[in-house]
């Protein structure tokens, strides 16, 4: 009896043993997810963050970029408002004076692309598409059952 007490005892043992094993990997196991999870959260943050600052940098260059364009414009506004006011005053004679403002005005215009010549529209009348060929005066229709086709004499 006393080898049957002994294998009780040691398969009781055995199962403490391993319950005891069991609660410890799993508090192991839950720190260590618990600590990735807390890792990925960082570093979803950190890129947050640095997709934030990534905008606000875009946003800032645009409208650096903006504002010298404005003043840009400006300058430009300022040089063609000089030009016309020298042109006023310096020109020795009228006809002198209107060919000057005439060149700064088609300048300007150029540069604006207001004084750029229209085309011509691509179409010149209203008339829908065709969807056969135009028939000669002198020769057979394309329905013609002898369109195309060629005869040995």
């Amino acid at each position: 009896m006393e080898a049957s007490e002994n294998l009780w005892i040691a398969a009781a043992i055995a199962l403490a043993v391993g319950v005891v094993v069991g609660i410890v990997l799993a508090q192991v196991s839950r720190r260590v997810s618990g600590g990735s999870n807390t890792s990925a959260q960082a570093q979803l943050e950190s890129l947050q963050l640095r997709f934030e600052e990534y905008q606000q940098e875009v946003a800032a260059h645009f409208k650096t970029t903006a504002t010298l364009a404005s003043r840009l414009n400006r300058s430009y506004q300022d040089i063609q408002e000089h030009l016309t006011h020298g042109a006023v005053e310096l020109a020795p004679d009228d006809m002198t004076r209107q060919r000057l403002l005439a060149a700064l005005d088609q300048d300007a215009g150029i540069v604006h692309g207001a004084s750029r010549p229209r085309s011509e529209p691509a179409f010149d009348s209203l008339e829908p598409p065709r969807d056969y060929a135009p028939k000669d005066a002198a020769g057979p229709g394309t329905l013609s059952e002898d369109f195309g086709i060629k005869r040995k004499p």
